[in-house]
C-alpha cells in the first residue's frame, strides 16, 4: 500500500480536532438525551439553593437581601459566616458555650402562641437552652427553636457576619413567627414558614 492512499483526498479532507471534538460532544449530548434524562433534573435539585442564588460556601445574606436581585452588589451585601450547627452546641462542653446553658429559653425568645414555641418543663418551669436543644422533633415539631439557638450561640461567639444577621435580628425572626405563625422578610414578601426560616438559618451557614 503506497503512502498515498493514507493520505486525505479532496473528497475526504482530514478532520480538524475541532470537529472531532465537537462530534463526540454532540455523540454525548445525543447519548444523554436518549438515556440519561433523569440526570438534567436532578442535579438541578441539587444545585437549585432557593433564596441563595449563586452564593458560595459561607457567604450569607440576611432575610432582607433575599429579595430578587440582591445580589447584584456583592461586594457590599454579602458577609461570611461560619456558623456551628445546633447539634455542635448540643453536645459540646459548658466552657464554650457564650452563655450559660441553664439560660432560661424564654428569658431570651418570647414565649409563643403556636406550636413549639411555648417551651415549658412539666413543673411549669422555662426549658434552659440545652434542654430546648434537646427535644423530640413533636416538641420542637418546625426545629425553629432548635435553629434559632444556634444560630444565636453562633452570632454571639462572633462567627455570624452582622450584615447577614444580629441577636437582635434572631430574636425578632423567632417573635414574629412565635407570635403570628409565620415571618415577613421584608415588606410585600411571601410569608416564611417556620420551614423557611430554618432552610434560611441552615443554608446561609448562620446555623447550619
Amino acid at each position: 500500500m503506497s503512502n498515498h492512499e493514507n493520505m486525505p483526498s479532496a473528497d475526504h479532507p482530514a478532520q480538524s480536532p475541532d470537529r472531532a471534538e465537537s462530534g463526540v460532544s454532540e455523540a454525548r449530548r445525543r447519548l444523554l438525551v436518549r438515556g440519561g434524562m433523569a440526570t438534567g433534573p436532578i442535579i438541578l435539585t441539587l444545585t437549585s439553593r432557593p433564596v441563595l442564588g449563586g452564593l458560595n460556601p459561607g457567604e450569607c445574606i440576611s432575610p432582607s437581601q433575599t429579595l430578587s436581585g440582591a445580589l447584584s452588589h456583592r461586594g457590599t451585601k454579602v458577609g461570611t459566616c461560619n456558623g456551628r450547627s445546633p447539634g455542635y452546641w448540643k453536645n459540646c462542653s459548658a466552657g464554650n458555650w457564650p452563655i450559660p446553658q441553664s439560660t432560661p429559653f424564654h428569658s431570651i425568645f418570647v414565649v409563643g402562641t403556636i406550636a413549639g414555641s411555648r417551651l415549658f418543663n412539666p413543673d411549669g418551669s422555662m426549658m434552659t437552652m440545652l434542654q430546648v436543644l434537646n427535644l423530640l422533633g413533636y416538641e420542637d415539631p418546625y426545629k425553629v427553636a432548635f435553629h434559632c439557638i444556634g444560630a444565636y450561640l453562633n452570632i454571639l461567639k462572633g462567627l455570624i457576619d452582622p450584615k447577614a444577621l444580629t441577636a437582635e435580628g434572631v430574636i425578632a425572626i423567632w417573635r414574629e413567627w412565635a407570635l403570628n405563625g409565620k415571618y415577613v422578610p421584608y415588606a410585600g414578601a411571601t410569608p416564611w414558614t417556620g420551614t423557611d426560616i430554618v432552610n434560611y438559618l441552615k443554608n446561609n451557614y448562620i446555623s447550619p
